[in-house]
């Protein structure tokens, strides 16, 4: 399954253009500091790589793949006020959004409401890819923004009461690459989506979001209702996995994910092993 209408040369073209304005931003009006240059155009030169190399092979690992290191870049420009890599990267993650409705009507042209991923299926995906790389706002700021994002983040752990070593800000974002990779990407899902769930559940008792009621916007730091919402969303993924439009249903198809891996990726033999996807 793939687009019929978008071409790939369009998102290639595009994150070519945003990977310039990376640099652009990095070393013409420096604005993009120390590690973060680094980040945003290595993070942006590897998803034009795999849009290249893998997309037209294979769309969804293409998709997946490439969606993820491109979004990082995108937040680390904008933390730091980058109008050109923030504007380029909105274009091309126009065209990601189209190569998908694209993909997704073909599957309802072609098959029906039964189709390759089916109606459900596709919804399903859209919410695990987005709830999955939500946490891209978090962790960019810990790992991929520079020294000085890491030092802030540094001294916002401390006022949870860890201490000032960086420990908690690089075990606290790899946690939150972590739940983007499986959730998002869709690869070894329940787990991911236990660990998810665990995660914010942790988080939230640290930021403190338990004493102030539900509504997100109460007084002084916000009540349970963002950081439930997250729970319930992560520790559903829990229950059947990603479905096809995944890293787990490639691997799961070709058989090249391990039988006691299995469990960690879905509750039972996928209905979709042995067709193409």
């Amino acid at each position: 399954m793939r687009p019929r209408f978008v071409p790939y040369w369009l998102l290639w073209l595009a994150l070519a253009a945003t990977t310039a304005a990376m640099v652009y931003s990095s070393f013409i009006v420096p604005v993009i500091p120390d590690l973060a240059c680094l980040s945003t155009i290595g993070l942006d030169g590897l998803a034009l790589a795999v849009t290249v190399a893998v997309m037209p092979r294979n769309f969804v690992v293409g998709f997946l793949a490439s969606l993820l290191p491109f979004v990082i870049s995108w937040r680390v420009a904008a933390i730091h006020g980058s109008v050109p890599g923030m504007a380029c990267s909105t274009a091309t993650f126009i065209i990601y959004l189209l190569l998908y409705a694209d993909c997704m009507a073909h599957d309802w042209t072609a098959y029906g409401i039964g189709g390759w991923n089916n109606h459900l299926q596709w919804q399903t995906a859209l919410l695990r890819i987005y709830f999955g790389f939500d946490m891209v706002g978090h962790f960019a700021e810990k790992l991929f923004a520079g020294i000085a994002s890491f030092h802030h983040m540094e001294q916002v752990f401390v006022g949870f009461g860890f201490p000032p070593d960086g420990q908690a800000v690089i075990i606290g974002g790899l946690c939150e690459l972590s739940v983007a990779i499986g959730v998002g990407m869709g690869f070894m899902t329940r787990l991911a989506g236990i660990g998810g769930a665990a995660y914010y559940l942790i988080a939230n008792h640290y930021g403190r979001h338990f004493g102030d009621g539900f509504t997100w916007n109460n007084a002084p730091v916000g009540g349970w209702e963002y950081p439930m919402l997250m729970i319930v969303a992560f520790a559903s993924f829990s229950i059947a996995g990603a479905g096809k439009f995944s890293i787990d249903g490639w691997l799961i198809d070709r058989g090249l994910m391990p039988g006691f891996l299995l469990p960690l990726c879905v509750s039972a033999s996928p209905d979709h092993m042995g067709r193409d996807i």
